[in-house]
């Protein structure tokens, strides 16, 4: 489902209050540096009461009733609204948020977040629960029964203060915050808080193209919370900061194409094993002979590669994610640009674009031309500065 999509929720209420539909709101790159003396409040708050409504940090689509927005912190804030039901008056039904508590996994069917059931986390499933909070005990009179809505952007910092460390938490402190799995905040819609919703709840989820919801089996704490992007997939990019986002089509803006996923835990220990963080040296040695093949056969051999002009690349994994029982790389072809990545249009096996230009290939180099070493700095995905800059455009 792409951003501009509308999500329908159906609800009892809808035809007895226009106030019933929220319109969406966007949110830019929210923080996630949480405040100790905030986290006190929140960590006393902890609750099994229900929630209604998901947020991250960016938010695009449409909802009736409840709100739901994701945000991701490897990659960049992105999100969407869905919905749940609202019971009649001043009650708030019962629904599988309402009731759920941490360690529940939530599906709903594609587009239909206002949907949702609870089902066993071995099942696929969309989103786990990873502390339930009740608003009006926190202090501040923020979420007092007389306070106005503090509306998405308010909700956006609630998120980015809060759950990540609530998520941390959860999973015993083995969170890899550049990871594949984001955390997210449910909160009430507009329409739920003028009936008295209070109740937040922060999860987890893991972002698919566009920046939606993607299914996942089994719980976050069990698997290998690295970025498993399939070969060709194409991951978006922030035309200001020039940093990667979501995956996307290929045919949008992107930062990079992946060419492949590279499992270090044979070299290095699998994420049971015990063994210490490799570091990124080793990390670097290990890959260095495998990406530029990955690339070559994703490319259908290296000439077809060296006409696009673009580096090969990898993710290394750190320290954090180690700990947390990351043990994945991502091979990716992409260029350096101002501090961050060449904007690409296009799958790079047929038209591609940098900067809104068609690669120049250089001239044929003379035989036992090196390729250029790669050195990606962790954390996370970043371009390398050594490597030949993109095109100006």
């Amino acid at each position: 489902m792409s951003s501009d999509d509308e999500i329908p929720t159906p609800d009892p209420l809808a035809s007895q209050s226009p106030d019933d539909a929220v319109d969406d709101a966007s949110d830019d790159a929210a923080t996630d540096d949480a405040a100790p003396s905030r986290f006190a409040h929140w960590r006393t708050a902890l609750v099994t009461h229900p929630l209604r409504v998901v947020l991250a940090a960016g938010v695009v689509g449409t909802v009736a009733i409840a709100t739901t927005a994701y945000a991701s912190d490897l990659i960049s804030d992105s999100g969407r609204f869905g919905g749940t039901k609202i019971g009649v008056g001043e009650r708030v039904a019962e629904d599988a948020f309402t009731q759920s508590a941490p360690g529940d996994c939530l599906q709903w069917d594609e587009g239909k977040p206002g949907s949702p059931r609870k089902v066993a986390c071995t099942e696929p499933h969309r989103f786990e629960v990873a502390a339930a909070v009740d608003g009006r005990i926190l202090p501040g009179g923020e979420f007092s029964a007389d306070a106005a809505w503090p509306g998405a952007e308010r909700f956006a910092v609630i998120r980015s203060e809060q759950c990540p460390v609530l998520v941390t938490n959860y999973l015993d402190g083995r969170f890899d915050p550049q990871g594949r799995f984001v955390a997210s905040l449910v909160y009430p819609s507009e329409a739920q808080w003028e009936r008295g919703q209070r109740e937040l709840r922060c999860g987890l989820i893991q972002q698919g193209l566009g920046g939606t919801e993607m299914e996942f089996t089994g719980r976050v704490a069990d698997l290998d919370q690295s970025q498993q992007w399939a070969p060709g997939t194409c991951i978006g990019i922030n035309p200001q900061t020039r940093q990667p986002t979501y995956p996307v089509s290929c045919a949008e803006p992107h930062a990079f194409q992946t060419t492949g996923v590279i499992d270090m835990s044979s070299r290095f220990g699998a994420r049971t094993s015990g063994k210490p963080w490799p570091g990124v040296e080793a990390q670097n040695k290990f890959l260095t002979p495998i990406c530029p093949v990955q690339a070559h056969r994703f490319m259908g051999g290296k000439q077809k590669f060296d006409k696009t002009t673009l580096n090969i690349q990898w993710s290394t994994v750190s320290e954090i994610g180690w700990l947390a029982g990351s043990r994945k790389a991502v091979c990716y072809m992409g260029l350096p640009h101002k501090g961050g990545f060449a904007t690409l249009v296009g799958d790079a096996r047929s038209q591609l674009l940098i900067n809104g230009k068609i690669p120049t290939p250089p001239p044929a180099a003379p035989p036992g031309r090196a390729l250029p070493t790669p050195v990606p700095l962790p954390p996370g995905l970043a371009p390398n500065p050594a490597e030949v800059p993109a095109p100006a455009g």
